[in-house]
């Protein structure tokens, strides 16, 4: 193994390395989230005079997620809808750079095991 392909190597984990601290910086916002998808939701009432069974469906701001081990949804009132859409926003993008971070760390490690092994020695060099 020569001294530039070791020198590479490093070079890639520290750019790895400088990258994950670069989303780490997404994950200590101190911005409030909450879980779950904030989105128009469209349906029929089922009761067969209503417009919603000539095509005119009912709309209704509502928001869902997990909880208890079932998907809830829950109806948004107007004057919650602006903050919702923004807490919502904001958990999905902790989501997202944490499902990346876990990517980049994994990478890390696999750059720092890969300069582990060039640099290991044999040793006992000759055999017993």
């Amino acid at each position: 193994m020569s001294a530039d392909d070791l020198s590479k190597l490093r070079q890639q984990l520290r750019r790895a390395h400088d990258a994950a601290g670069r989303i780490l910086q997404h994950l200590l916002r101190c911005q409030p989230m909450t879980p779950g998808s904030f989105y128009l939701q469209k349906r029929r009432c089922g009761k067969p005079n209503c417009r919603c069974a000539q095509g005119q469906l009912h709309a209704a701001w509502v928001i869902t997620r997990s909880q208890d081990g079932a998907t809830r949804t829950f109806m948004v009132p107007a004057q919650e809808r602006a903050r919702l859409r923004q807490l919502t926003w904001e958990y999905r993008r902790y989501h997202r750079a944490r499902a990346l971070l876990a990517k980049r760390y994994g990478q890390i490690l696999a750059l720092a095991d890969q300069l582990a092994q060039r640099r290991m020695v044999p040793w006992p060099t000759k055999p017993r």
